[in-house]
């Protein structure tokens, strides 16, 4: 009876989400930004300048308050401000730019992707051959998720690369999947067949999955080779003309950091690989890690076992549960160690990051966070403007920030500094032909005729 019970919670939960969702897409097309509270705006990377044009072009994220993005913005949400810094001596120290001053806005269905080199983790473990709620086994439900995030990533074109990294901690008889540098290293463009062909072979090995979770440490590892500073692919030169690349990690996983075998100091090494982890996501700002639950959460597990409280990690396999034969007694039962998957530290872990954290329990629902995830990591609307003719000084420097206002909310991005390296415009190529066509006939009118006749007087 219980079973069925949790059963039902987990259809009426899943069909709320898919409702909610669809609400929230009709929503949308009537008034964008229904539902999501701006909290955060960001101008990505920096302003590009076009010296020939004069323009200015800036990259910019808005999120919500859960770090999920905005992306139903209209242009008149915008309002850019031009400052010189500090210290400058200039009348118009700041100014607002008028409508007639933004050249072009772009939303970010519309804007070019940015180039972006993805990592995606997935759990490798023993656990992901069970089942999730639709019957389909887990690693497949992934696998078709990843597919379909690949042929997204497709659609929309850019210069994206990805790599699909197994993980998993081995033991006495199973030997693991150790993440690699080489491994972390082959990436595909999502367009390629081999990519498809990678996630066949990884298929055709899910009855042989085996080992425990390890998460902390193949986190560590690809945040350490995105960021390294040498490799120009992630973090180009500062006086580079590439576009600085959007870096992620997405690490999928079903399970928790279970690689202590029971250690006496097990929560201690535990939280000591937990604080590594946060000490090291600090020193990379620029890298984003989406996080993604695959399995029930504490609250459908809780209603499937009619426990008094939500189950935490220090609870697998000794929970309390209430005796139906017994209403004043509390009896033992135990949570597969399978069924747990470590919600409260996936959030963590995103959250430091600046990224998303979702939960799910079958493919379909895995398939829509992953989108979610893209949009996250792609979703930057790309606004083009001429820079004020009173403020464009050889070599100048100036800073820009970008104000969005919905609903009487307003959120300022921080500043974000460029130079202007022009004087003036370079003229459009058919003023540039009418003025060589002028001075070439100024010159034959001025030179070559009075020549020619100089030259024929004196030979007369």
């Amino acid at each position: 009876m219980v079973k069925n019970c949790s059963d039902s919670y987990i259809t009426i939960a899943s069909w709320i989400r898919r409702l909610s969702l669809s609400l929230l897409l009709v929503g949308g097309l009537s008034c964008p930004s229904w539902g999501q509270e701006v909290k955060n705006a960001e101008i990505i990377g920096t302003p590009r300048v076009d010296k020939d044009r004069g323009w200015v072009t800036l990259r910019v994220k808005v999120k919500d308050a859960n770090n999920r993005p905005v992306v139903g913005l209209q242009e008149q949400d915008f309002t850019l401000k031009i400052c010189q810094p500090q210290g400058e001596s200039n009348n118009n120290a700041c100014q607002t730019l008028d409508r007639a001053d933004i050249l072009d806005w772009k939303n970010p269905k519309e804007a070019e992707p940015p180039p972006a080199w993805i990592i995606v983790l997935l759990d490798f473990s023993g656990s992901m051959k069970r089942s999730d709620s639709s019957g389909t086994t887990k690693i497949s439900g992934a696998l078709q998720a990843i597919e379909e995030f690949n042929r997204d990533l497709a659609r929309r074109g850019g210069e994206t690369k990805i790599a699909i990294v197994p993980f998993s901690k081995g033991g006495k008889r199973c030997t693991g999947n150790r993440v690699t540098d080489s491994e972390l290293n082959n990436f595909e463009d999502a367009s390629k067949i081999g990519l498809e062909k990678y996630l066949q072979d990884l298929e055709s090995q899910s009855d042989s999955l085996c080992g425990a979770t390890d998460i902390y440490r193949p986190v560590r590892k690809a945040v350490r080779f995105l960021g390294n500073r040498t490799d120009t692919r992630f973090n180009p030169p500062e006086d580079s003309n590439e576009p600085e690349p959007r870096l992620s990690i997405v690490l999928l996983s079903d399970g928790y950091h279970s690689i202590y075998h029971g250690e006496a100091n097990e929560p201690e090494l535990e939280q000591k690989d937990f604080d590594d982890l946060l000490n090291l996501l600090n020193k990379y700002p620029q890298i984003t890690i989406h996080t993604l639950g695959y399995g029930l959460t504490p609250q459908q597990l809780q209603a499937k076992y009619n426990l008094s409280r939500y189950p935490t990690i220090a609870d697998v396999g000794k929970v309390e549960a209430e005796d139906f034969t017994n209403p004043n007694r509390l009896a033992q039962i135990t949570i597969p160690a399978e069924e747990f998957v470590d919600q409260k530290r996936l959030q963590q872990i995103a959250r430091a990051t600046g990224a998303i954290a979702e939960f799910a329990g079958n493919a379909e629902d895995i398939a829509e966070n992953l989108t979610e995830f893209l949009e996250a990591l792609l979703g930057e609307y790309e606004i083009s403007y001429m820079q004020p003719r009173n403020n464009a000084d050889r070599g100048s420097e100036h800073n820009v920030t970008v104000e969005v206002k919905t609903a009487g909310n307003a959120v300022a991005s921080d500043a974000k500094t460029y130079v202007f390296p022009w004087v003036g415009p370079a003229l459009p190529a058919s003023r540039r032909t009418q003025i060589f066509l002028s001075v070439l006939g100024l010159l034959a009118m001025f030179g070559v005729v009075p020549f020619a006749i100089w030259a024929k007087s004196i030979k007369g």
